[in-house]
């Protein structure tokens, strides 16, 4: 059975002044937020929409590519010409009626790379006017449809990916760098020290780290052990590391 995944988006709101009513149930699903194109997954990759609601949606597909990503100098850069951007995706626009599902297609156009490209594909789903019924004496409000836009990460792998993450350790905190020319994701983080009761471990958040950026974890104590299960593409398995 397919694993449907619905992911925390941009909430885009439509409204009308009407009758008062709850919130209005509008929901659009997807198969996989992060695809992987890569010298085995024949460059190309399709990405299931389902509409689960009772509206027909019409949802604009809009990708963009990734400069310095996950560092102060990151940038969305739209670029209207494939060939520039390295990506195809089709279609951009389609309508999706209640029930059904569709498939957007995503193809990698790079050449040989050295070192990844990544991208974000923003899925947004629009309905028409919101209807509600009507309310008796002065009982008005505002109805409400919650809709959820979704930003997929796609990333072109370089032909011969590599992650190498290089730790630097001071007293209070450990820099990471990614030394290598592709992202990695680093899962269920901990800072842990040795204390007679037991050993003391404090929750790192979740971490993607690109190639060129860094990291820095605050320890707490110089002899706390960091550690990290690090997920090296969308359908690789995890492996235990530490510092």
């Amino acid at each position: 059975m397919r694993k449907w995944l619905v992911a925390l988006g941009g909430l885009l709101l439509t409204s009308s002044l009407t009758a008062v009513a709850g919130p209005a149930s509008a929901q659009l699903v997807v198969d996989k937020l992060w695809i992987d194109l890569d010298t085995t997954s024949t460059g190309r990759a399709d990405v299931v929409l389902k509409n689960e609601s009772a509206d027909r949606y019409y949802i604009s597909v809009a990708p963009v590519e990734m400069l310095h990503p996950g560092t102060t100098e990151e940038q969305r850069i739209a670029r209207s010409n494939p060939e520039e951007l390295g990506l195809l995706v089709s279609p951009s626009r389609l309508v999706l009626d209640p029930g059904a599902t569709r498939a957007i297609r995503i193809v990698s156009i790079n050449p040989e790379l050295a070192a990844e490209r990544v991208y974000r594909i923003r899925v947004t789903p629009e309905v028409g006017e919101v209807q509600a019924g009507e309310a008796s004496g002065d009982e008005r409000g505002i109805s409400l449809k919650v809709l959820t836009a979704y930003d997929l990460l796609v990333v072109a792998r370089p032909a011969q990916p590599e992650s190498r993450l290089e730790a630097v350790r001071g007293d209070e905190e450990l820099v990471l760098t990614n030394e290598g020319n592709t992202n990695t994701l680093l899962l269920d983080g901990k800072t842990c020290v040795a204390a007679p009761e037991g050993e003391r471990c404090a929750p790192l958040e979740d971490r993607r780290l690109y190639a060129g950026a860094e990291w820095r974890i605050a320890l707490g104590s110089p002899d706390a052990e960091v550690r990290f299960r690090e997920r090296s593409s969308a359908d690789g398995e995890d492996r235990l590391i530490e510092f």
